[in-house]
């Protein structure tokens, strides 16, 4: 058995923290890409990533306005389409931004054993982040120093009032979801914080225009709401994201236990590809089709989430079908005949699953979906869990 997937698995649960804990510098950008560079987006600049090859222009981001927003939007346009890097290439960046939390953790190796990772780059972890007190009284100076000095008229803008509408932007957007999930560090505190820098950064653009020269507690309020749901699809893709990765890496993970040393180095090589092209298969068709015509209608949908739950789940089904899949009168099957298998899996066995999780009665299109905790195992029947995974908040959510 590789303990090097092991090591994987911490990586998916620990790196949550990555929500608002940790700030990464720009080198990051530079040195990383695939799923360290996903996630670097997803916190500071509200990238996409998906691994099967993107979801075509309805599943990006509506933007408008100035050039600097067209530029992104090309940059994620071109991301989207170029697919996802080598699972092998994912595993050591999941592992070096597990390191981020101060863990060292087995990463694979050439030669199939573990050993301590360094971190390839510096990450401080801010626990002034976290501190989002002191983030409404950075806005609050924001809204002073942009007021207009000429007008006598104070705004109505105060500290309790922003109190207030995060505390409702946050119920409103469900946000308090993703705090109840047990050791994901989906924290208030964090996820407080993480609205309040959206805001922030778009603070200076409410005295653009005729804005009379301070800024209206209404208009306060309305970005707030914005930025909580941005927030929100942030972090539920995220979520989903690690989720679909987790899954993954447990298939793998029961190859190793089953057959050791004869999950031969082509298998171990190519089983990301053919995970990924099992999963398309079972994707396309209805769903494929209900999924862009969501995104195509719906500004600021959740399609890439709902995309990474949907690996999840035919991840989590070919899981249960691993024996089936890779067992043979020798002992295990050759990697074409997985390949054909998981393929075949996928379509019959795994179809149903996704059709009775996101199709509507009419099949043409997506049920809404909410966030589940990482431990979740979907079944045939739909998501497995149980309050183990979560706080007590979960009651009042419920």
């Amino acid at each position: 058995m590789n303990k090097s997937w092991y090591g994987l698995l911490g990586a998916c649960s620990g790196i949550a923290l990555l929500a608002g804990a940790v700030s990464l510098p720009e080198t990051a950008h530079a040195q990383f890409g695939g799923l360290t560079g996903m996630i670097i987006n997803h916190m500071l600049n509200g990238g996409h990533y998906y691994r099967g090859g993107g979801c075509g222009r309805g599943c990006r981001e509506r933007h408008s306005g100035s050039s600097d927003n067209n530029s992104q939007n090309d940059h994620n346009d071109s991301a989207a389409e170029r697919g996802a890097p080598s699972m092998k290439d994912e595993d050591v960046q999941l592992a070096w931004i597990a390191s981020l939390n101060g863990d060292a953790i087995a990463a694979p190796t050439d030669e199939g054993t573990g050993k301590s990772v360094s971190p390839l780059a510096k990450a401080i972890p801010k626990e002034q982040e976290r501190d989002w007190t002191k983030a409404i009284q950075g806005i609050l100076n924001k809204l002073s120093n942009n007021q207009d000095k000429r007008v006598t008229t104070p705004g109505d803008v105060t500290e309790y009032g922003i109190e207030q509408s995060l505390e409702a932007a946050i119920r409103d957007s469900h946000l308090d979801r993703f705090e109840t999930f047990l050791g994901e560090n989906w924290t208030p505190e964090r996820s407080r914080a993480m609205v309040l820098d959206l805001v922030s950064a778009d603070v200076d653009n409410l005295f653009k225009g005729n804005s009379r020269g301070y800024a209206r507690k209404q208009d306060v309020d309305q970005l707030i709401q914005n930025a909580a749901q941005t927030a929100y699809r942030r972090i539920f893709e995220l979520s989903e994201l690690l989720a679909a990765n987790r899954s993954a890496a447990l298939f793998l993970q029961r190859l190793y236990q089953t057959y050791g040393d004869r999950v031969n180095d082509d298998l171990r090589e190519n089983a990301a590809d053919m995970l990924t092209r099992a999963a398309n298969a079972a994707i396309g068709g209805r769903l494929d089709v209900a999924l862009r015509q969501e995104s195509a209608l719906s500004q600021g949908s959740n399609a890439y989430a709902i995309r990474y739950r949907a690996e999840r789940i035919v991840f989590d089904c070919l899981l249960e079908n691993v024996d089936k899949i890779s067992s043979s009168e020798t002992a295990m099957a050759e990697p074409g005949e997985i390949q054909h298998r998981l393929e075949a899996t996928a379509k019959k066995q795994c179809l149903p699953w996704l059709e009775k999780q996101f199709l509507s009665a009419d099949g043409r299109s997506i049920t809404p979906q909410q966030p589940m905790p990482l431990r979740t195992v979907w079944s045939a029947d739909g998501p497995k869990d149980d309050l183990s995974m979560y706080g007590q908040a979960i009651n009042e959510l419920r």
